[in-house]
């Protein structure tokens, strides 16, 4: 009890720098450098292949309603490897770096989620009409006493709901872990319920567990809709990013704790667990980049263009635009208040958002994309 409540943090750096330098009369290998300059090669391929297929999508981007959402998906790639080799790197400054990586894991399940949408709202009338018709599902597991119309508008919110609500309250955990590390009340070595590392990384875990959750509820009430597309190969590439990242940084972050990883000399157990997870990551982005290429592929938009070639970085700057991603949080935090609240309100956002309901609506006139020529 006394070690529980012992309010002592652990050094989370060594006083102590490793003072060789990687080339002084000759390369000088250790497990570290060895670690970073492997994990450099699996970082420099992935974001390699990463903005060859972001520069095929933006050169033939002839359907923006997806592609700005794959182009935001396939970039999760070169982020997470770049942002894992400096964690690597420079390890005392790691948790700053991954602050960021954290922040655009939320905005890339947004973006897969409205990915789904597009899919939804292009397929045809007859599979509109038979997915207006679904007869009630139960929930999968643990939830399976309950069941949904995948149509109903209560439902659709609430699945939306449960996706989105990650994309505000991950950066707002994250930016509760640099604050409460710069007070020093974090304490990255230990999971002692004294210190706040415990508490942020629960309310984490409870935050990434209902968007998953949502999210595969909502691919099981479409995913025979758009069967065509593939969606299940393109739901495990994204899951498996964020899936292997958290529980990989929290399951090594535990063994830490415990003590089951030992500090060295210039290491200590905090700073060995997260180089050993952005060494995975490096290694697995590589992976998903190849993986991305046949989840994504840029070929089917590039015929649909009749293989006319549009400006590059105006699909870029159009991809990496963020306005839809927030006005849709704002409409569908509105929308759920007044669910709760039992007041009613119009069905659908402003024209132009990506909305689930336009998108299984028979009366909708199917948009008529144009090619971004200048």
């Amino acid at each position: 009890m006394e070690m529980l409540l012992n309010r002592t943090c652990p050094s989370e750096n060594m006083a102590d720098n490793d003072p060789s330098a990687f080339w002084d009369h000759g390369p000088h290998f250790d497990a570290h450098r060895i670690g970073w300059t492997v994990s450099g090669a699996f970082a420099f391929v992935a974001t390699v292949v990463s903005i060859y297929l972001i520069i095929k999508h933006s050169q033939y981007y002839h359907r923006p309603d997806c592609q700005r959402h794959i182009i935001r998906i396939i970039l999760i790639i070169p982020i997470y490897a770049v942002i894992s080799w400096l964690s690597y790197r420079f390890f005392h400054y790691s948790i700053y770096f991954e602050a960021v990586r954290d922040c655009y894991e939320a905005f890339v399940i947004a973006a897969f989620f409205a990915l789904l949408t597009q899919y939804v709202e292009d397929s045809t009338e007859e599979t509109k009409e038979i997915l207006n018709n679904i007869e009630k599902k139960s929930c999968p597991f643990p939830l399976g006493c309950y069941r949904y119309r995948p149509t109903s508008e209560r439902f659709l919110h609430m699945a939306k709901w449960g996706i989105l609500q990650y994309v505000v309250l991950y950066p707002l955990i994250t930016l509760a872990i640099l604050i409460t590390e710069a007070f020093g009340v974090y304490c990255v070595e230990s999971m002692r319920f004294v210190f706040a590392q415990v508490y942020l990384k629960s309310a984490q875990l409870l935050s990434v567990t209902v968007a998953l959750y949502a999210l595969v509820v909502f691919y099981n009430a479409i995913s025979d809709a758009i069967a065509s597309e593939k969606p299940f190969f393109k739901l495990l590439c994204v899951k498996m990013v964020v899936f292997f990242s958290f529980w990989q940084a929290l399951i090594l972050s535990v063994l830490a704790s415990i003590g089951l990883i030992h500090e060295t000399q210039y290491w200590t157990r905090s700073n060995i667990g997260r180089g050993i997870n952005s060494l995975l990551i490096c290694f697995e982005m590589m992976i998903f980049a190849i993986l991305h290429i046949y989840a994504f592929p840029y070929k089917p938009f590039r015929d649909f263009g009749n293989r006319v070639r549009t400006p590059l970085f105006k699909g870029i700057i159009d991809a990496f635009n963020p306005i839809d991603t927030l006005r849709e949080i704002v409409f569908v935090t509105q929308k759920v208040w007044d669910i709760i609240k039992q007041r009613h309100t119009k069905a659908s956002p402003e024209k132009g958002q990506f909305d689930i309901h336009r998108a299984v609506s028979l009366k909708y006139q199917k948009h008529k994309y144009q090619n971004l020529e200048a």
